[in-house]
């Protein structure tokens, strides 16, 4: 579990990163609930933090924070005295708000300070507030899992689907550019499907020429007569002669017929 969160963790972080251009140190902003999960459940929320980002945290909390826990000290003495160790945004509430609206309204872009983004994270353990605050594109929401393990919310759906959309405005030709791209790739595919064309001209040029090669002869070697030899035949002729006279006229036949057949 600790492994998925951990993988959960670094890929939230780097979508703001990217799309949002957070940078350390990052700025944490604590409500009287995070602070009071945190103290009581033992959290090392340095340690964690160090191992996830690897960069600097600044902890703050605000001013209207601080006033409520001020009224409620006598309850949660720790809660109090630890928010007031972090440095103090001024939420310049001074008539003095909710935590939940002051903490949405300093993350909220102001127009009067050219509609700039406030690098702040939240840390609440209040889950109406963590809804309200993931409609605001641009805030990481944190929060304590399962009471001591440092989270960030997953960015909302319709955030990744504007981000999808000034990605796809930002890379993708409009309509200007297109008229001027298209002929240039009706051009390209033309050059393309020529020589492609000529390509298969030539293929078939190559294979339509067969090369005739000259007929070859019988091997002289095999064509010639043995010198030497009788053939059986005259063999038995020879030896079924038994009379002088006769052998030496067979003798005489004999040799003729070698001569014939050596010739």
């Amino acid at each position: 579990m600790k492994a998925k969160k951990t993988k959960g963790f670094k890929k939230n972080l780097s979508f703001y990163r990217i799309n949002f251009s957070f940078q350390p140190p990052y700025q944490l902003v604590f409500d009287g609930n995070f602070i009071k999960q945190m103290l009581d459940h033992n959290v090392d929320l340095d340690k964690q933090l160090f191992k996830y980002t690897k960069a600097k945290i600044w902890k703050h909390t605000t001013i209207c924070v601080l006033r409520e826990l001020t009224s409620l000290q006598h309850l949660f003495p720790r809660v109090f005295k630890y928010a007031q160790g972090l440095s103090k945004i001024n939420c310049k509430h001074i008539e003095g708000v909710s935590p939940a609206e002051c903490l949405i309204d300093i993350v909220k872009p102001k127009p009067e300070f050219g509609g700039d983004n406030n690098y702040f994270w939240i840390c609440t353990q209040d889950d109406e507030l963590r809804s309200n605050l993931l409609q605001i594109d641009h805030v990481p929401v944190c929060y304590l899992f399962q009471n001591n393990l440092f989270e960030m919310a997953e960015p909302s759906r319709t955030c990744k689907m504007r981000i999808q959309n000034l990605k796809e405005l930002k890379y993708l030709p409009n309509e200007q550019e297109k008229q001027i791209i298209m002929p240039i790739k009706k051009e390209i595919k033309q050059q393309q499907a020529e020589k492609r064309m000529e390509k298969e001209r030539k293929l078939a040029q190559e294979l339509a020429i067969k090369i005739k090669k000259p007929a070859k002869g019988p091997n002289p070697l095999s064509v010639k007569k043995k010198i030497g030899k009788v053939t059986k035949s005259i063999k038995k002729r020879r030896h079924k002669i038994k009379n002088k006279k006769t052998r030496r006229q067979n003798k005489q036949c004999v040799n003729n017929e070698i001569i014939e057949q050596n010739s």
